[in-house]
């Protein structure tokens, strides 16, 4: 490695270039510019610096730690490093040795990132705050024109879950829209729509065979609202029975990994951060036990007496 101690920032750039010449220009400018970085952590040109920020890495670590430098851009830099120690012909162990550093960083960031997600959805979860931010934004999706079908239909499905009681993404499967009772049968969900008068049937879902058909009236006018809207929408829902549908392209009804995933795109705009249908299944319960204290109780006697959470639940 001694040979290389002598080398300057553009020197080392051109080796670089020869040895990854397939490689992009971005990802050439990148290596160069991680060189660059090296020296101003030390304030001095390379050939000066040598490569003691190999030889003595605990010392590079704290330096780079210390600087302001953004935590995916030190991360960069690590693995600029890794690919200098293959260009040089560095000893196993010692390239084996920032490998490790690379990995031991790259776990810090995943781990600061999921603590720095849970706080956020420490805040996000109470369910009356997830519901004040739909309702703030409701106005914006029920007056403009210009926002895209498949934003229009991310919101759409988190306000279904958040404006009213979440049941499973599975209920939303295949849900076909109908103005008439008599295109209904006993086996399909229903959304059905007969003037002012909206109604969701449910014939099919994961408890079904206990409980049977349950029909739940829709009395928020906001999701009327967007439901018409949407129900109206040309070239994209209106040529299709069901009410939601993969793309103008792809015609087929969702299912329920996809409506779990608009779900979350739609939470990420409105948040910043993901979540789930069973975060927000979850923050709902918190949410009418902190209605009711003794709701943990009735449940328990609604299973020996054999009736289902989901009638106990309606029933508050």
């Amino acid at each position: 490695m001694d040979f290389f101690k002598s080398k300057t920032t553009s020197d080392l750039s051109q080796l670089h270039n020869q040895v990854f010449s397939q490689s992009s220009k971005s990802t050439k400018t990148t290596f160069l510019q991680s060189l660059k970085r090296i020296e101003k952590i030390y304030g001095e040109s390379l050939p000066k610096i040598g490569l003691s920020f190999v030889e003595n890495s605990s010392q590079f670590l704290k330096m780079l730690d210390e600087s302001s430098y953004a935590e995916n851009t030190k991360l960069t830099t690590i693995t600029n490093i890794l690919k200098l120690l293959k260009i040089i012909d560095a000893p196993l162990i010692t390239y084996n040795h920032w490998v490790t550093i690379l990995k031991d960083m790259s776990e810090a960031r995943q781990n600061e990132s999921k603590n720095q997600l849970k706080e956020k959805l420490k805040v996000l979860m109470n369910f009356k705050d997830i519901r004040q931010a739909v309702l703030d934004k409701v106005d914006k999706y029920e007056k403009s024109d210009s926002i895209a079908a498949d934003e229009y239909k991310d919101f759409l499905i988190v306000a279904l879950f958040t404006l009213q009681i979440p049941v499973r993404e599975s209920n939303y499967v295949n849900m076909k829209v109908v103005d008439n009772e008599s295109f209904m049968d006993d086996k399909s969900n229903y959304l059905l729509v007969n003037d002012d008068s909206y109604k969701m049937i449910f014939n099919k879902y994961r408890t079904s065979h206990i409980i049977g058909k349950k029909t739940v009236n829709i009395g928020n006018e906001n999701i009327k609202f967007l439901l018409d809207k949407w129900l109206a929408t040309p070239g994209y829902n209106t040529n299709s029975s069901n009410l939601f549908i993969v793309s103008d392209k792809n015609r087929r009804a969702m299912n329920a990994k996809q409506i779990g995933d608009s779900f979350k795109s739609g939470t990420k705009l409105l948040f910043g951060s993901e979540l789930t249908i069973s975060n927000l299944r979850s923050s709902y319960m918190k949410y009418i036990k902190e209605l009711d204290p003794d709701l943990e109780d009735k449940l328990e006697i609604a299973s020996i007496l054999g009736y289902s959470t989901c009638q106990v639940i309606d029933n508050h």
